[in-house]
């Protein structure tokens, strides 16, 4: 913790007359400073990890359901995943946003790549999962749409991603799970004939 810090009399416009004054940082003071390090911990954790949790919860309902649920469940995250990554691709092609530590100059939280910022791969598969959960759980799915955005405000936060990215990239997953729920059912309803 920061007990003081020592100004001299330029950096306090002369007001002590040229001597050196202490100044003591309030108990307050110290606590932001000690909150702010623990919020960037947290962002920095969230941004990182949390990407993992949706996939597990995806296991966890798959697990849940019927054996004919269960099938539906693998082709819809096997279709979404495919058509999601081509829109990942296009989007990726046709706009370029570089990232906030490289177009602004800021210092990450997190490890970042240096390719196009748009759209954001974590929100797109988070929030493609999450919309697919919804179709056999709502209960879950918006849980999951919950941690999706928990996902994408804490890449913006820790400054690997614009808040175009991750906005772009929760778009291009429910258009993607959209357009593969249409696909499975044309699909099915040509295999029925």
């Amino acid at each position: 913790m920061i007990d003081n810090i020592q100004l001299d009399s330029t950096s306090i416009g002369g007001v002590c007359g040229g001597e050196e004054a202490q100044l003591d940082l309030s108990i307050a003071d110290q606590y932001a400073l000690l909150y702010s390090k623990n919020m960037n911990a947290i962002i920095a954790f969230l941004a990182s990890y949390l990407v993992f949790l949706p996939p597990i919860i995806l296991a966890v309902v798959f697990l849940r359901l019927k054996k004919a649920k269960r099938i539906q469940l693998v082709v819809l995250v096997v279709v979404s995943s495919i058509i999601t990554a081509l829109l990942v691709k296009i989007a990726t092609t046709v706009h370029q946003d570089p990232r906030p530590f490289i177009r602004d100059g800021i210092k990450p939280l997190v490890h970042g790549s240096t390719d196009n910022g748009f759209p954001s791969d974590h929100s797109a598969f988070s929030a493609m999962i999450a919309f697919i959960v919804l179709k056999f759980n709502r209960k879950v799915g918006y849980a999951l749409l919950a941690v999706s955005l928990v996902i994408c405000i804490a890449r913006v936060l820790a400054g690997v991603h614009h808040t175009q990215d991750v906005v772009g990239g929760v778009i291009i997953a429910a258009f993607g799970v959209w357009l593969s729920m249409l696909l499975i059912d044309f699909v099915e309803r040509k295999r029925k004939r």
